[in-house]
């Protein structure tokens, strides 16, 4: 009882409740400048250099960070297109029309080795804007609402596999929010925290 009281009579009286949206924009936005500072600490040998058995190349993975983000949020959250298919980032060589799920050891090496990071980062900073835009614009009413990501994936024809459905399954009806916060920042962040680890291993 004595909290409550305290917290009654101390507590600011202009103080609102923080909005989901304004919550998923600010990681939204420390994954972008994590992204920045992740890009900036590379050398150049680092981004094709398989440094542990297993794992996919580091610039396979700095592309995957933000082709995730454009495709999850625009593609499977709002069913609009993804500003990959705009230009100039239709024209790039290492403009695909998914985000990677389920691509072969060869694939994804491939597609590394057509990275540019500098674009990759002005394609990140592009899709930052991008998704803030319209979280701005997106109710907390909204944000509960089950996503609907399997039905958005199943007309995309490039997400229409096999892969796609088994690693979007454990997401499928979850909150919005959920998925974009995920999205946004989770996955972002763990795999920029695994570029950061594979870089130093390689220079060991």
């Amino acid at each position: 009882m004595r909290q409550s009281c305290f917290v009654r009579e101390f507590a600011p009286e202009h103080t609102m409740p923080m909005r989901a949206n304004r919550l998923l924009s600010t990681q939204l936005n420390a994954l972008n400048f994590h992204l920045h500072e992740v890009a900036a600490s590379m050398q150049p040998d680092d981004w094709l250099r398989r440094s542990v058995p297993g794992t996919n190349l580091p610039a396979f993975t700095f592309w995957h960070v933000p082709r995730t983000i454009d495709s999850t949020v625009n593609m499977g959250i709002r069913g609009v297109p993804e500003l990959i298919e705009s230009e100039p980032w239709a024209a790039r060589r290492w403009a695909r029309p998914e985000g990677g799920t389920g691509y072969t050891v060869e694939e994804a090496d491939q597609l590394a080795a057509d990275v540019v990071p500098a674009e990759v980062v002005e394609y990140a900073d592009a899709v930052r804007s991008h998704v803030s835009q319209w979280l701005k614009t997106v109710t907390d009413e909204e944000l509960d609402a089950p996503n609907m990501l399997k039905e958005h994936t199943a007309k995309t024809k490039a997400y229409y596999r096999p892969e796609v459905e088994e690693a979007i399954a454990p997401l499928v009806g979850q909150p919005v929010w959920l998925l974009v916060s995920l999205t946004c920042f989770a996955h972002g962040w763990a795999h920029l925290e695994e570029i950061k680890l594979l870089a130093a291993a390689g220079r060991k």
